[in-house]
């Protein structure tokens, strides 16, 4: 039989009161320690806060960013007046979250969403380990999805000029965002609204443009990453033909089983992906709507291009993807058997969130990076070594740049450049050199070098093997720090072994 209202309130009350501890201990916990991607939007944070230009301030010689978009930075620029600690930083994701949400409860009740189908989507969604995750740390996957559930909204509203002013800002916001807008301008004319179509594509193209020009005016400049040896981030920009083919069909299998790992925590299965593809196709040919189906589909072709894998960005679009298969699903004539599968879906998820909480509260890290975390209890004493074994002219190499600056005051450089191609889609993944390393320790004239284990897994060792072979050469000397666990290292760069 349906669950009764005392079993419902049940279900309820546990689901959110592991849910309120969760997203409690990922906010308390350590930030930095997480995401080189977190750290850059801090560096870009407060070099904006302190009026020195949209620029990567922690560099020896301060640079240009031209490869990560201004909005999310911009916007913890403007809380950092308030405080620029990563800790309270870290409601602004969190508060884009709670907006995301909230919109995306308001637009599929315009798109035929019963109440209490609503809350359940939504329910589902914030339960996800990944969008946690994404909430409670430095990275703008939140922003851009509260944006463009606010573009949709604006845009069944027929307000084709604000929705192209949304549609900027999330595209801004994350790259991806030019399928949203590729999405709308299809559906307004694919509807014969002609007019809206060019009102539409022309705020947002005057919204994206500025930045488009800004950075193709800056790439040329000299950085500590020559743009000429960027490794390519899309298959258009560089890959040989089968390595293209390897990446595409890995995102596309990797898309499909988004949905899956996201609500399970990390579960990977290319049986799961096959049969969430069938079961999406068939529920689009069933219950298909233009707005939502049409974006989601452009968005899963773009991420195919991507030298990345896709996992982060699927979860922006969660919702939509729950609500083309809650359309379908809810066909089904047995009551029992949706409530059946709702309570076993709600069931993993707070499993996979419970059982993630040590490795959240020791190390930051949620949900799917515990092996390559880095604790927060043993970064500490690293980073108070380096603030008081090193002059504050010093230049420290290490992959936790925006980190270690942040915390230490030190200029720092990360020293190589993280190919995604050999990281994600190959087996060897050995994209660290000592002469890469060595190199960067020339040109920028680095005094330190930390080693986390951080880069021991996410650089399959070879960040590890390189500082090694450095030492032996010569290069590299261990500074003696009392009280470090085993791969937190700090090391001195010895003239004389030039």
């Amino acid at each position: 039989m349906i669950l009764n209202h005392r079993a419902q309130r049940a279900v309820l009350a546990v689901s959110f009161t592991v849910l309120g501890v969760v997203y409690l201990a990922a906010w308390l916990a350590p930030t930095l320690a997480v995401d080189h991607e977190s750290g850059v939007n801090l560096v870009l944070a407060k070099a904006l806060a302190a009026r020195h230009g949209y620029v990567l301030d922690n560099l020896p010689e301060p640079v240009a960013e031209t490869g990560v978009p201004p909005v999310f930075p911009a916007l913890l620029a403007l809380f950092a007046f308030v405080s620029t600690a990563a800790q309270w930083l870290k409601i602004v994701p969190l508060g884009c979250a709670v907006g995301w949400l909230w919109l995306t409860r308001r637009l599929l009740l315009r798109m035929g969403a019963s109440d209490g189908s609503s809350w359940l989507l939504v329910g589902l969604t914030a339960i996800s380990p990944m969008v946690i995750f994404l909430s409670t740390n430095l990275l703008p996957e939140t922003l851009f999805a509260m944006l463009a559930t606010a573009t949709l909204l604006r845009l069944l509203d027929d307000k084709p000029l604000v929705a192209g002013a949304l549609a900027g800002l999330a595209t801004l916001t994350l790259a991806a965002g030019a399928p949203l807008i590729a999405a709308c301008i299809l559906t307004l004319a694919m509807r014969s609204r002609f007019r809206s179509a060019l009102i539409f594509a022309g705020v947002a193209m005057a919204m994206v443009a500025p930045w488009s020009g800004w950075s193709l005016a800056h790439l040329t400049h000299a950085t500590y990453l020559n743009a000429d040896d960027r490794v390519p981030t899309n298959i258009l920009m560089g890959l040989a033909a089968n390595e293209k083919l390897i990446v595409a069909s890995r995102n596309l299998v990797a898309f499909f089983s988004g949905p899956i790992e996201l609500m399970t925590g990390g579960f990977r299965s290319p049986y799961g992906a096959a049969a969430l593809a069938l079961v999406t196709i068939w529920c689009l040919w069933v219950r298909r709507q233009l707005v939502p189906d049409l974006f989601v589909a452009l968005y899963g072709f773009t991420l195919m291009f991507f030298i990345w894998p896709p996992e982060r960005l699927v979860a922006a679009v969660l919702p939509m993807i729950l609500w083309i298969a809650w359309r379908a699903f809810r066909l089904v004539r047995s009551k029992e058997a949706i409530a059946a599968v709702v309570l076993i879906v709600i069931g993993i998820a707070l499993w996979a969130d419970g059982t993630r909480l040590p490795a959240l509260v020791r190390s930051g890290v949620f949900p799917e990076q515990e092996a390559a975390a880095n604790e927060w209890s043993a970064m500490r004493p690293l980073l108070a070594a380096v603030k008081t074994k090193t002059s504050a002219g010093s230049v420290v190499l290490t992959n936790a740049d925006g980190m270690v600056w942040a915390v230490t005051g030190r200029k720092t450089v990360r020293g190589f450049t993280a190919d995604g191609y050999n990281l994600f889609y190959t087996e060897r993944q050995a994209t660290v050199t000592p002469d890469e390393i060595s190199s960067a320790i020339l040109r920028e004239q680095v005094n330190y070098v930390v080693v986390t284990p951080d880069e021991g897994e996410a650089e399959s060792a070879s960040f590890h093997r390189a500082v090694e072979a450095l030492e032996h050469g010569g290069v590299l000397r261990p500074v003696e720090v009392d009280g470090l666990k085993p791969g937190y290292e700090l090391w001195h760069v010895e003239a004389a072994g030039w």
